[in-house]
């Protein structure tokens, strides 16, 4: 039943929303945007940069990409759950289709087996914690603002809570009503830079390709306002303007990367037992895998 996943890799904010039809299934991450279909081929322009996937390879990619072995973060945990947020998110479209949640039930459940058989103890610093440990060095002690509300900015949240006081801004207010309940965090107006400009310590997250958030005249400001800051740019594509660096406090995906750096020889063995065990539950799954003809389908249902 494999043969039918067609897998369509994107660069990361390119806008592909209006090619696809609701019963497909997309993932979209700092790297990258997947858009997965079951049984049809979609038609893009052929000049699009994009790669394409088919039956158990598609299996096979998405599975490595869940595992975190797709990320410049070898091994990280936080694609795990933009995945899960992707899935939610396809059970509440109007079309759903239900030999697609069979085949994404079974990625989240054998990339749990991979990642508890084979990467426990190699995975890099996730995202958020290089982020923690980049503000602690520079002396974050009292409060950070967090731009965004999705998955990346609640795993900050989690990071700081305990550490100082937490400020939130982001567009989706009933997200980030959510948020501030569960966290008991304060909401920052949405793109109210003087308040923005208020504290020395800001990690963004929000990624888009034709929107600048923060222009050069707020990093302007902000740089000459304190002395002790740090901040952090999470989004991909960017969507800050200004040309501070490192150098001033400020850093970039690129240099987040550097961070989370590890040792690869290392860590090849059991790297190379992950990837034999990701083709071996893909070829398992290709042989096995049978799509009830009435599966019920619980919209919402949580993941493990």
């Amino acid at each position: 039943m494999l043969n039918q996943l067609h897998l369509y890799n994107f660069p990361t904010g390119y806008s592909i929303d209006h090619h696809i039809e609701k019963s497909h299934f997309i993932l979209k991450t700092c790297q990258r945007t997947l858009v997965l279909s079951y049984g049809q081929k979609l038609n893009f322009n052929p000049a699009l940069r994009m790669e394409t996937e088919h039956g158990v390879n598609a299996y096979i990619y998405l599975l490595e990409t869940i595992c975190g072995l797709k990320s410049k973060l070898l091994g990280e945990n936080e694609i795990v759950g933009q995945f899960k947020e992707a899935f939610k998110s396809y059970l509440n479209q109007p079309m759903i289709e239900k030999k697609m949640i069979r085949v994404l039930e079974k990625l989240l459940k054998d990339a749990k087996d991979i990642r508890t058989q084979h990467l426990i103890g190699i995975s890099q610093k996730t995202y958020a914690s290089i982020t923690k440990k980049i503000m602690l060095r520079h002396g974050l002690s009292e409060n950070i603002l967090i731009l965004g509300s999705g998955a990346l900015a609640e795993d900050l949240i989690n990071q700081f809570k305990k550490r100082a006081k937490i400020f939130v801004s982001a567009r989706n207010q009933e997200r980030l009503s959510q948020l501030a309940q569960i966290h008991q965090i304060e909401i920052v107006p949405w793109n109210d830079h003087t308040q923005f400009l208020e504290h020395a310590f800001i990690a963004n997250t929000i990624g888009c390709k034709s929107e600048v958030i923060l222009s050069a005249d707020f990093f302007e400001a902000w740089n000459k306002k304190h002395k002790q800051k740090a901040f952090i740019d999470l989004g991909s594509p960017s969507t800050i303007r200004t040309n501070l660096t490192v150098e001033n406090n400020l850093y970039r995906l690129e240099n987040i990367f550097e961070e989370g750096a590890i040792h690869q020889t290392l860590k090849m063995e059991k790297l190379n037992q992950a990837h034999e065990a990701i083709r071996f539950a893909a070829t398992r799954r290709e042989q096995l895998f049978v799509i009830p003809e009435f599966m019920p389908v619980t919209v919402g249902a949580n993941f493990v």
